[in-house]
């Protein structure tokens, strides 16, 4: 089968290695991958990984195999990104690492025809469910454990700090709940492309904030708050502790991998309830119903579909882009 593999920063390979068949695991042929800047960040080592590393975290396929009751040969299927990391329960853990992995992160990702994983790692996706839709199931599925991680009510203002399609997601969410969202960015091409997916409450990430959620929501701060761990990610804690109101909650959403610096003053005088939200699996049947209800619009996003053999010519691309289209989604064809 065919293999991308990184092997060092800006250094990728393509390999002919033949699978190896796992016991209690199904074979799964990969025909789509999802690929965004976290991808091209790992490719040019500004995003740190161990090497050698197979890239893409994304992905959806076939059972490849005889298949099972559950998982019939040639279903298509939504292989989950977050797996638990192994544990033989009898060797002493080490408590630094993390108990999920992270396919094309802290795992060998979906860059390869073929992966062998088990029926608890795929989710069977419904003739109504598009291939590219399925690629964001598990962002809509990030976002719903986001929303679920606050105590909020039908009426209240959530403040979203992160323009990114996380961040779009997660107003989608609250507007379906009947929750009124306030998108926060300092990004003005985020804040259009949040005002034509429906978001009607935007304001900027500057100076007179409080000023514009004031006005939004009747002279109040927000009841609660999502900060998205993308961009500018210390002002985006700041901002979300400053909107908040005392003894409400935040959660923060996403995965980095560097320490950030959060004023504990400021959240033990508002008594705020902080809370992290890093994986969405327990949610991805909830996020497949969604979309094939057609609650989430996914048409605003378009598509850029490519051979998988031009990853690494897109990871450069998307590097050497300094305004990257907020409605686009690159595609990684292995069909």
């Amino acid at each position: 089968m065919n293999v991308w593999r990184l092997t060092a920063a800006n250094t990728m390979s393509k390999e002919q290695i033949e699978p190896v068949p796992e016991e209690g695991k199904r074979k799964i042929r990969i025909t789509r991958v999802f690929v965004n800047r976290s991808d091209a960040l790992l490719f040019s080592g500004a995003k740190k990984v161990k090497y050698p590393r197979i890239p893409g975290r994304f992905a959806v396929g076939l059972i490849a195999d005889d298949g099972s009751a559950h998982f019939p040969k040639g279903a298509r299927v939504l292989v989950h990104t977050a797996f638990p990391a192994p544990c033989s329960g009898v060797e002493k853990r080490d408590y630094t690492e993390s108990d999920i992995l992270l396919r094309g992160y802290t795992a060998d990702g979906f860059l390869r025809d073929f992966i062998y994983v088990t029926e608890d790692e795929l989710s069977l996706l419904p003739e109504s469910v598009s291939d590219e839709k399925a690629l964001l199931i598990q962002h809509i599925a990030l976002a719903n454990a986001a929303v679920e991680k606050l105590n909020i009510h039908r009426g209240e203002h959530v403040a979203v700090i992160g323009g990114s399609m996380l961040g779009v997601f997660i107003c989608r969410l609250l507007i379906y709940r009947q929750i009124s969202p306030i998108l926060i960015d300092s990004d003005p091409r985020r804040i259009e492309f949040a005002k034509s997916c429906g978001i009607y409450y935007t304001a900027g990430e500057e100076n007179g904030l409080l000023d514009t959620v004031g006005t939004i929501t009747g002279g109040r701060l927000t009841d609660n708050a999502v900060c998205i761990m993308t961009g500018n990610m210390e002002k985006h804690c700041k901002t979300a502790v400053s909107v908040t109101k005392p003894g409400r909650s935040i959660a923060f959403c996403g995965q980095i991998d560097h320490p950030l610096p959060l004023d504990l003053n400021e959240i033990l005088k508002k008594r705020l309830t902080l809370s992290g939200v890093s994986v969405g699996t327990e949610h991805i049947p909830a996020a497949i119903n969604l979309v094939a209800n057609g609650a989430i619009d996914l048409g605003v996003y378009r598509r850029n579909v490519r051979g998988a053999d031009q990853a690494e010519a897109l990871f450069r691309e998307l590097l050497s882009m300094t305004d990257i289209p907020v409605n686009e989604i690159n595609i990684l064809s292995l069909i």
